[in-house]
């Protein structure tokens, strides 16, 4: 199958650059970013990391975890202190990658199931820089969004680095990245 040829070849070669310390560092660093406005998830990521050093698979999802708290928080930051800014930013930038009315439910939800949308944030491929920012925005506490974020992010980091860990076949981890990527996508899809 030339196809999947392919991809074994891209395979092989995203492992082999995942298995530097800069790949790491760059992981954590995205996993920061991520959490705060980029939009592509870091999972792929961390499971390159994961099957480049499988018996690191623990320290990986957890440092994974702490850094898009750290990022979390930074979002849970800006919702907080530039709240009155928010939506006129929100308001320059394309509505695709705003999703003001995302804002908007998410705001509105914090009143009533606030302790859940940041867990469901945090561990679904639902975008948890939405859940951070709108967490800052509607006045949830700083202390049980950290706790209830590190519970959600870490289930999630750790529930895919063992998986990646203990399903080292590239077909298998293949589907399951793509698998994942199609979640991510349904998820945005969902909050449009």
């Amino acid at each position: 199958m030339p196809v999947w040829r392919f991809l074994k070849q891209q395979y092989d070669f995203l492992i082999r650059a995942a298995a530097t310390k800069l790949a790491v560092r760059a992981m954590y660093v995205f996993a920061v970013l991520e959490s705060i406005i980029i939009p592509v998830p870091v999972d792929p990521l961390l499971v390159a990391t994961v099957l480049a050093r499988p018996t690191r698979w623990r320290q990986l999802a957890i440092g994974c975890a702490i850094a898009s708290v750290i990022g979390g928080v930074g979002g849970w930051v800006i919702g907080r202190f530039f709240s009155l800014h928010i939506h006129d930013w929100l308001a320059v930038l394309p509505t695709k990658l705003a999703a003001p009315a995302a804002f908007a439910a998410v705001e509105t939800g914090f009143a009533e199931f606030g302790i859940f949308l940041v867990f469901l944030g945090a561990f679904s491929p639902l975008p948890y820089k939405v859940i951070a920012v709108s967490a800052g925005l509607g006045g949830f506490a700083l202390v049980p969004f950290v706790l209830t974020s590190i519970i959600g992010r870490g289930l999630r980091f750790a529930i895919i680095a063992a998986i990646a860990r203990h399903n080292g076949n590239p077909m298998i981890v293949i589907l399951l990245v793509t698998a994942l990527v199609c979640l991510f996508a349904i998820a945005i899809g969902m909050t449009r």
